[in-house]
């Protein structure tokens, strides 16, 4: 039985650019086998690993044994040369497996595979500046190893050497291909500025959730980009992908006028969630050090977007960094009188007389209203503490005669300015109520709860008013929920329990206070409405307090006395029966 690590016959050499898995099938060819099969059983190859380039180090050991060749010259052929080289997750994203392309040209003048043909990415050659070919030219079929080192397409025949040359023309993919050619042969090329292969692809990764489904910015192909593929409906396409990395190239020359380019189109092609998700997944980059000279451009953007009134202080770069809005000059009326209770009125009597200034921009066909923040600023220092009562409802979510009965029960203090018959209110006085009144920050509110305003409308009838639950929250008595971390009284829910709690002390309030209704007194001494009646009207006895309602009805109250005395005479009429 022959060794596996025989010498073969014939030892053909390895040329510079071979891929091993093509030098296998020269040798093959060259020792007269009709297959490689029988080689790769000596190396302890399986097919898969012989056709993707993929050789273990004891197969590279047999191999250097079959043809008398050093390892170390050979290594620099094998797929995992380059995964060592760049690592383990870059090598899988761009390694081309289970099929071959070729340079038409390359295969006439001397037809062997070359390594760099393995590579997805690249898509040119860089030589003869030609696209390269990935399927057969005449039926369209994958190119085997095996087909191609025969020459002719398994399927229909056709011979490889016969393929058409179809030349690029458009000079941002070929610098692009040239630029990534290059990346690969040095790892330290730099494909932009600062940028070498590795750091390129990552950017290139990120920056496909910008391009996706734009047009072709090089103008390589009339289609929109397609930049990722789907495993069930298509494949890695060395072609499309080629052409999205020159746009990503083309993207980042002349930067940052080209990226500002993409990101106006992209937020013109993206709306929503589309946009919020896709934005989202590009600004993960900023999460590698190495990308903070881009993160300077993009936040630089969307401030200018943001003072331009495209976006909101909600948009996912501030979503993610808040303290960003610092750095605005224009902020959206809307915010400032949500946040310093000042009434759009006021601001723009503000503006009028040069105070503030607001200018109106249309987007989307709506007006919106921004506020310098300068000037803003400057005014706020000089009055920042004091607001009318009107924006002192605004700031709690009340009206103006809910905070009259706020004033007068002592919650907050009215301040006279000089002779000015307006009342004013300490701004900073108003945000500790609502700090003192707010709820704890939840999720999600199940049915018992009801807010504010529903509170008070469906308790009305029992007297709950704005007063009282500004009482019983500070009493401790109701604990308030809501569902963001700012807003006013009426985004506060209460539990339906705690409710019917304060409920029975504000009637036990009201009977010590005017009595007990009508109805209560029926249902303390259990007779009937018609019975009650008779006896008041035979004792002569009278409510201590009618209240006549809107509607022209009346409620009676009676007080504990005329109560006792409606007791003794209907205790008297049961002695009697």
């Amino acid at each position: 039985m022959k060794s596996h690590y025989q010498p073969l016959l014939i030892r053909p050499s390895i040329y510079h650019n071979e891929s091993l898995s093509g030098f296998l099938y020269r040798l093959a060819h060259w020792n007269g086998y009709f297959s490689v099969s029988h080689l790769n059983s000596r190396l302890g190859l399986s097919v898969y690993e012989s056709q993707n380039n993929e050789f273990s180090g004891k197969a590279m050991e047999r191999l250097g044994e079959l043809v008398f060749k050093e390892v170390d010259m050979l290594e620099k052929h094998n797929g995992h040369y380059l995964q060592n080289k760049f690592g383990i997750e870059f090598y899988k994203k761009n390694i081309m497996k289970n099929k071959v392309k070729y340079c038409p040209i390359c295969i006439k003048e001397n037809y062997f595979h070359q390594f760099i043909w393995n590579i997805l990415p690249v898509h040119l050659c860089g030589y003869h500046h030609v696209l390269l070919v990935d399927s057969c030219p005449k039926c369209n079929s994958r190119i085997s190893m095996g087909s191609f080192m025969n020459g002719s397409c398994n399927r229909c025949l056709f011979s490889f050497k016969e393929t058409n040359i179809i030349s690029t023309v458009n000079d941002i993919l070929l610098e692009s291909q040239k630029q990534i050619i290059e990346g690969f042969r040095d790892k330290n090329f730099p494909i932009i500025d600062i940028c070498d292969l590795v750091h390129f692809f990552q950017l290139a990764y990120h920056s496909f959730h910008l391009l996706i489904g734009a047009q072709d910015f090089t103008g390589s192909t009339p289609n929109n980009l397609l930049v990722f593929y789907n495993r069930v409906q298509g494949e890695k396409s060395g072609l499309k992908m080629a052409i999205a990395l020159a746009n990503v190239y083309w993207m980042y020359l002349d930067f940052p006028k080209r990226f500002y380019y993409i990101l106006d189109v992209f937020l013109s092609r993206n709306q929503k969630m589309q946009r919020y998700e896709r934005l989202k997944k590009f600004e993960l980059i900023f999460n590698n050090s190495t990308f903070l000279w881009l993160k300077k451009a993009y936040v630089s953007y969307f401030i200018k977007q943001i003072d331009e009134g495209f976006v909101r202080k909600d948009f996912s770069v501030f979503k993610r960094e808040p303290e960003l809005l610092l750095r605005r000059s224009r902020v959206r009326r809307e915010e400032v009188r949500q946040y310093t209770g000042i009434a759009y009125c006021k601001l723009h009597e503000l503006s009028d007389y040069n105070e503030l200034e607001i200018e109106t921009k249309l987007t989307t066909g709506t007006n919106i209203y921004l506020v310098g923040k300068s000037k803003l600023d400057d005014y706020l220092n000089v009055r920042k503490n004091l607001i009318s009562k009107k924006e002192v409802g605004l700031l709690l979510g009340i009206n103006v005669t809910s905070v009259q009965k706020l004033v007068e029960a002592s919650y907050i203090s009215p301040i006279k300015i000089a002779n000015s018959p307006i009342q004013m209110f300490n701004i900073q006085e108003a945000k500790k109520l609502i700090e003192n009144c707010s709820g704890s920050m939840v999720t999600e509110v199940d049915p018992p709860f009801l807010r504010f305003h529903d509170a008070l409308i469906k308790y009305s009838v029992n007297n709950l008013t704005v007063v009282k639950i500004v009482e019983f929250t500070l009493s401790g008595m109701l604990m308030p929920y809501r569902l963001t971390s700012f807003g006013t009284f009426a985004d506060n829910y209460y539990r339906e329990n705690e409710l019917q709690s304060c409920l029975d002390l504000i009637k036990k309030e009201r009977q010590r206070e005017k009595g007990f209704f009508f109805s209560d007194v029926m249902k303390m001494f259990k007779i009937g409405e018609k019975r009650l009646w008779r006896i008041l009207k035979e004792q002569d006895i009278q409510a201590d307090f009618t209240l006549l309602m809107k509607d022209g009805r009346k409620r009676y109250y009676f007080k504990e006395e005329t109560i006792l005395k409606i007791k003794g005479v209907i205790t008297v009429m049961k002695e009697l029966e």
